[in-house]
């Protein structure tokens, strides 16, 4: 039963849940669609997607709000990500977006790794936000958070909860945002230092070489014109000295 709080009617049309379901390109009814797309991850033999799958259903029952409480966690994770969730932006964004499964478990990855990771302020600034756009009460949202967090930690274990950061970090990407803007991890800062490294030495080298080729083609092109440039000047008594030279050659061969 949903609760008398809840006015699910001003949530459906909600500025927030309109920027998810654009995001995710839902042309059907929402419910019906939660519904499917949790059964899809459920079936996934990637047991980190189909365990996140299983936290996301329990919300969805145990609230007894239908979609609404898996929205919530999903865009609570868009917005640790990095995404505004205005419609321009989702509108802009959803191009990007290939795999719906990945999006989730990045969201609610981004949950997991990155909620605890704010400060005071900046969990209340995304309370804000969501309860705004969502048009909810803040102590709900913070209940599906806390449940999100709970769930996660007790069916994914810990080798396999650290498949969700690269769902975290192809996502974020999409925003400008690195692993470790939602983790704060000082290890995976380390890696996102070490990856740029890496990526930027390759393109050192790659524009080198091509820089390289590009000169060596221009220079062996220029020479050849230097060349033919020195021979038309040359006298044509020179020129023609060489062709009764290579006259004499060719007789003495005979």
């Amino acid at each position: 039963m949903i609760p008398a709080a809840v006015p699910l009617a001003a949530f459906a049309t909600s500025s927030i849940v309109s920027s998810i379901v654009t995001l995710y390109g839902v042309a059907t009814d929402v419910n019906d669609w939660m519904n499917k797309h949790i059964l899809s991850m459920q079936e996934s033999e990637n047991i980190t997607v189909s365990r996140t799958g299983k936290v996301l259903e329990g919300a969805k029952f145990g609230f007894g709000l239908g979609y609404a409480a898996p929205i919530i966690a999903i865009a609570t994770g868009q917005m640790l990500l990095g995404n505004p969730l205005s419609v321009i932006t989702t509108v802009a964004t959803a191009a990007t977006i290939s795999n719906p499964i990945a999006m989730t478990c990045a969201s609610i990855g981004a949950i997991y790794y990155g909620w605890n990771a704010l400060n005071d302020s900046e969990r209340n600034d995304i309370l804000d936000k969501l309860s705004r756009g969502l048009e909810i009460g803040i102590e709900l949202i913070k209940s599906i958070i806390q449940y999100i967090l709970n769930g996660i930690a007790s069916v994914v274990t810990s080798n396999n909860v650290k498949l969700l950061k690269e769902y975290i970090e192809k996502e974020a990407a999409v925003f400008g945002r690195t692993l470790y803007d939602i983790t704060r991890s000082a290890t995976d800062k380390v890696i996102a230092t070490l990856n740029h490294t890496v990526t930027t030495a390759n393109s050192v080298i790659e524009a080198s070489v091509e820089a390289a080729s590009v000169a060596g083609n221009t220079l062996k092109s220029y020479g050849s014109q230097c060349i033919e440039t020195v021979k038309t000047a040359l006298p044509s008594s020179l020129n023609n000295s060489d062709k009764n030279n290579q006259k004499d050659k060719n007789s003495r061969n005979q």
